[in-house]
């Protein structure tokens, strides 16, 4: 099997069992499901999400979208599959949008409630996200499929 079929069959695997509802409500059931998946489909769920975010929308996007509730575990996951400066980026993103330093729980609720002044309200992150988007875009070193594939195909 191919390094990208192997990455697409895991990915497919990752998410059969994430319901709809779950984008519409906030509770904590898309969160729970995801980090309680084995430790394959949750690394390739996370890393394709936020590479899939990113490059659809920028890092905006990806905490507009509620992916960044998953912000921690994906600076690992990344870091797991050895994409170190985009896990460095994703870690600036999250300091930014969660300014305030507050706990982990409590960021997850209130990006959720879409409670977070200066990403919702003001929008004044926008161009600081817009120049990580843009350093995330020029790293010509650590291509998503490859690593995640050598990864998988690692285990």
């Amino acid at each position: 099997m191919e390094s990208s079929e192997l990455v697409e069959n895991i990915y497919s695997r990752a998410v059969e069992g994430i319901q709809k509802n779950w984008f519409l409500n906030r509770n904590t059931d898309w969160y729970d499901y995801v980090v309680s998946l084995p430790i394959e489909l949750k690394i390739t769920y996370l890393v394709i999400v936020v590479h899939n975010q990113v490059v659809n929308g920028g890092f905006h996007q990806y905490f507009v979208n509620g992916y960044g509730q998953f912000a921690k575990e994906t600076i690992i996951a990344l870091l797991d599959i050895g994409a170190s400066k985009r896990a460095k980026l994703l870690e600036k993103s999250f300091e930014m949008v969660n300014n305030d330093n507050i706990s982990i729980e409590v960021f997850r609720e209130r990006l959720l409630d879409k409670d977070i002044e200066s990403f919702f309200i003001s929008d004044e992150l926008y161009e600081p996200l817009d120049e990580l988007d843009t350093q995330y875009y020029n790293i010509i070193d650590e291509e998503i499929d490859v690593l995640l594939g050598n990864y998988l195909g690692g285990r």
